[in-house]
C-alpha cells in the first residue's frame, strides 16, 4: 500500500513541470552554468585589473627622484603623472579618492640611500580596491633595492652570507606533515557541508509543499485521510516522496559538480581542482554519499510535518522560509576551526552530519562514528514522523 500511494504521488509531483525543471534541470545544469559564469566572470575582472595600468604620482628628494621613477618605468604598467611636491595628506587622499591617481609614493625628504639606517617610505593607496595589483610596485622597487644594498656590501667589506645573516638572523623552516588530502580537505570541507544541507532541504522544499498543503489546496488530501489506509502508511508515503526528491537533487548536482569540475580542471588546466577530485577514494566517497541519507530524512520529515500543519501553499511558504538558518547553522560549525568530530558531538544532529564529511574529505573518518551520526539523525526524522502521523489523526490537519 505504501508503494502504491508513493507511486500516486510521485506521479502527482513529476507531473509538475516545475518541480521537474528544478529537481532535474536546475542541479545539473543551471547551478553549474551560474557558479562557472561567476567564477570565470570574477577571474575576468581581476585579470582586467591586473593588466590595467596603475597611475601615480611620486613624492621624493631631487637627487632620487628619477633614480625611482626609472625603475618604476622599467618594470611597465605604472604610469606616472604630473602633479603637485607640495601635496600633504589631505592632498594625497582627495585625488586618490577622485581616482586622479591609483597611488602615491612619498619618499622622506632626508633620504639617503647610502646612510647606514632604515629610510621609512609612505605608499598611499585605496585597499578597499586591492586584488593584488599593487604588489607589482614593490617588485619594480625590488631591482632599486638591491642595487643599493648591494653598494652598502660592498661599503662595509661584507659578504652576500654576512648580509643575509644580518637581516634575518634566525630562519625557521616549516616543514608540513600533512597530506595533500588531508590539506585539501580541511581547507574546502567546511565548504562541501554547507552545500549538502543546502541541496538537501532545496530538494525537499518543492515537494513538500505540494504534497501537504498543495493537497489541501487542491481538496485531494480530504480524500486520501478517507480512504481505508493507516495514517502510518500515508505519511510514510508522502515522506519518501518527498526524500526521493532531495535525494535526487543532492546526486544530481553532486555528479555533475564533479564532472563540471573534472572538465574545468582539464579545460584550464588547473591542477588544483583535478587533483583535489581524485584525493578522494571511491570508499569515502561512498560514505560521503551515505551522509545524505539522514540529512535527506532529517529534511523530508521536518518539511513534511510543517507542509500539513500549513493551512495553504502560502502559509507553507511563510513557514519555510526560516528554514534555510537550519541548513547555515550547522554548517557553519565545520569552517570553524579546531572542532572536530567528538564523542559529544557525534550525536548531536546536522552538526555530526557537517564534522563528518569534513572528516572523510581530510581521510581522518572513524568509520564507528558513523554510527551515532546516523542513528542520532534517524531518530530525529522517526519522531518528527511520529509528530506527522499523530498530526493526520486529528481533524486540525484540514480545518485548523
Amino acid at each position: 500500500m505504501i508503494a502504491l500511494i508513493w507511486l500516486k504521488e510521485m506521479r502527482e509531483v513529476l507531473r509538475d513541470k516545475k518541480t521537474l525543471w528544478f529537481v532535474i534541470l536546475f542541479p545539473t545544469v543551471l547551478l553549474p552554468a551560474l557558479m562557472g559564469s561567476a567564477i570565470y566572470f570574477g577571474a575576468s575582472s581581476v585579470r582586467q585589473v591586473h593588466s590595467a595600468d596603475l597611475r601615480y604620482q611620486l613624492i621624493a628628494p631631487a637627487p632620487w627622484r628619477e633614480v625611482i621613477i626609472e625603475a618604476l618605468s622599467d618594470a611597465g604598467g605604472l604610469a606616472l603623472q604630473a602633479g603637485s611636491e607640495a601635496l600633504d595628506e589631505a592632498g594625497i587622499e582627495a585625488i586618490i579618492d577622485s581616482e586622479q591617481v591609483h597611488f602615491v609614493l612619498v619618499v622622506p625628504p632626508s633620504f639617503d640611500p647610502s646612510e647606514a639606517a632604515v629610510s621609512q617610505w609612505q605608499l598611499f593607496y585605496n585597499q578597499a580596491d586591492d586584488v593584488g595589483q599593487f604588489r607589482r610596485i614593490q617588485e619594480a622597487l625590488g631591482p632599486l633595492f638591491d642595487s643599493w644594498r648591494e653598494a652598502h656590501r660592498q661599503a662595509w667589506s661584507l659578504n652576500a652570507a654576512q648580509v643575509r645573516a644580518l637581516a634575518t638572523p634566525v630562519e625557521v623552516e616549516q616543514i608540513g606533515v600533512a597530506t595533500q588530502r588531508e590539506f585539501i580537505g580541511e581547507k574546502a570541507g567546511g565548504f562541501l557541508p554547507y552545500v549538502l544541507l543546502l541541496l538537501c532541504l532545496m530538494g525537499a522544499l518543492l515537494p513538500a509543499l505540494d504534497i501537504g498543503a498543495g493537497e489541501k489546496e487542491r481538496g485531494t488530501l480530504e480524500t486520501l485521510l478517507m480512504a481505508p489506509v493507516g495514517k502510518t502508511q500515508l505519511v510514510m508515503a508522502k515522506f519518501l516522496v518527498i526524500a526521493c526528491c532531495s535525494l535526487m537533487v543532492a546526486l544530481l548536482t553532486m555528479a555533475s559538480g564533479l564532472i563540471w569540475t573534472l572538465l574545468f580542471g582539464q579545460i584550464f588546466a588547473v591542477e588544483v581542482l583535478t587533483n583535489a577530485v581524485q584525493t578522494i577514494g571511491l570508499k569515502d566517497l561512498a560514505l560521503i554519499l551515505l551522509l545524505l541519507v539522514p540529512i535527506v530524512m532529517f529534511f523530508a520529515a521536518l518539511l513534511l510535518a510543517v507542509s500539513l500543519y500549513a493551512r495553504s501553499y502560502k502559509e507553507g511558504q511563510n513557514y519555510m522560509a526560516p528554514f534555510n538558518f537550519v541548513a547555515i547553522l550547522p554548517a557553519m560549525v565545520a569552517m570553524f576551526p579546531g572542532v572536530e568530530l567528538t564523542r559529544t558531538l557525534a550525536w548531536t544532529p546536522l552538526v555530526n552530519v557537517t564534522l563528518a564529511s569534513k572528516e572523510l574529505l581530510k581521510g581522518t573518518m572513524d568509520n564507528w562514528q558513523l554510527v551515532p551520526v546516523m542513528a542520532s539523525n534517524t531518530l530525529l526524522a522517526a519522531l518528527l514522523l511520529l509528530l506527522c502521523v499523530r498530526w493526520c489523526t486529528r481533524e486540525q490537519v484540514l480545518f485548523r
